[in-house]
């Protein structure tokens, strides 16, 4: 069956963040009989089986994306809607990824189009709860901008749909709590790219003793809090090396434990793989979670990795490719890491299992399951137009 997605990505495809997954999927996705276009902001990345439509003008794509991001944002949805939506078509679906207004999804609906939505994190109503109440655990104010319209208004958008992928059970679990229709939900994951890990170098040099290792935010929904008191309790020989921008509710509450000289803070870094080149292990007690890329490369680079089920997704399994532990549950975090630290044949059998494990979500191979997807659901003719008008979807 020929297949045409139309993709609203909302933000820059850069490389990075969001608009790194978005275009490792869709650039996989698209073949002879698949065809994928992209409208966003700008694009700095080589697409070259994807229709890329930049909304932004030429002389706006160099500069500052916050300079110019209100520019984009007044473009972006009539530009999708008049390029990649003229008139309705069998086997063609909306690819909406989070941002996209009630109005465009009552205008696609109007038009018979299938639209298809990507759940990157969990839903908002669950992370609030989640960050309430790590931030009252901690004694802070809470810094996370979820408010209870933010809440209603992706109970809207989820009820307008008609799928969503779900890239981790987490996040399948979290749309359920929220009342989400079952028979939307479509089980995905995310992926990672052997070539984007691939390091001839160690960024850090080797110490005495284990090197564990946590990337991304250092922050309190990532659970940086927790990690650096379980490695201060742990007693382990060897250091905790933290790499990613730090959260100023963790530099405030944590100072006595960040100074420690079994710590190592280091800034964001492009070279990831180096990181996990000097690496034992990954560390990753995260509270919300969509499907964190960091823990698809530490397993592909090798790393036993101790998370949470949020962290884990369907990829680390327990006392298998590591530990899957609750965040909250200090006892077994300290003794999970006195153990993979401590015990070398238990580290390298990890180590195998989540190299191996982490072969089958290479991103070309996620990107074909996805595109196996869309097209049963379109092929399946399950949908009709839907007369929806936009004070449905409207706060």
């Amino acid at each position: 069956m020929s297949v045409s997605i139309d993709v609203l990505m909302p933000l820059p495809l850069n490389g990075e963040g969001v608009g790194y997954t978005c275009s490792s999927l869709i650039k996989g996705m698209a073949n002879p009989g698949t065809h994928i276009a992209v409208v966003t902001p700008r694009c700095s990345l080589a697409l070259p089986t994807v229709e890329v439509v930049e909304v932004l003008p030429g002389w706006a794509r160099y500069l500052p994306y916050r300079w110019v991001k209100s520019r984009a944002d007044e473009r972006l949805e009539r530009a999708f809607l008049a390029h990649a939506m003229p008139s309705p078509a069998q086997g063609r679906a909306a690819y909406l990824w989070p941002g996209a207004s009630g109005d465009t999804i009552a205008a696609l609906r109007r038009r018979g189009v299938t639209v298809f939505r990507e759940q990157f994190n969990c839903h908002t109503g669950t992370a609030k709860a989640i960050l309430d109440e790590a931030y009252r655990r901690l004694g802070a104010e809470p810094l996370h901008t979820i408010s209870e319209r933010t809440v209603d208004e992706e109970r809207r958008t989820l009820d307008a749909v008609d799928r969503v992928f779900c890239p981790g059970p987490n996040v399948e679990a979290s749309l359920l709590e929220n009342g989400v229709d079952p028979a939307k939900l479509l089980t995905a994951s995310y992926g990672w790219d052997p070539a984007r890990i691939a390091a001839n170098r160690r960024t850090l040099q080797p110490c005495d003793g284990i090197t564990a290792l946590f990337v991304g935010s250092i922050c309190v929904r990532k659970g940086a809090h927790l990690l650096l008191d379980y490695w201060a309790r742990s007693g382990i020989k060897g250091r905790l090396v933290l790499a990613g921008t730090m959260e100023p509710a963790i530099k405030d509450r944590c100072s006595h434990l960040l100074s420690r000289d079994d710590v190592v803070v280091l800034d964001y870094s492009r070279d990831v793989g180096a990181l996990y080149k000097a690496a034992d292990v990954f560390l990753f007690p995260t509270l919300e979670e969509g499907s964190p890329l960091v823990v698809y490369e530490a397993c592909g680079a090798g790393l036993p990795v101790v998370t949470t089920k949020m962290g884990a997704g369907a990829l680390v399994r327990p006392d298998c490719e590591g530990e899957v532990i609750d965040a909250y549950d200090a006892d077994t975090w300290i003794a999970a890491i006195r153990r993979v630290a401590g015990e070398d044949g238990v580290r390298r059998r990890m180590s195998r299992a989540a190299g191996e494990r982490s072969q089958s979500y290479i991103w070309p191979a996620v990107a074909e399951r996805r595109r196996r997807q869309f097209e049963d659901i379109l092929a399946g003719g399950r949908h009709s137009p839907v007369p929806a008008t936009a004070q449905e979807l409207s706060p």
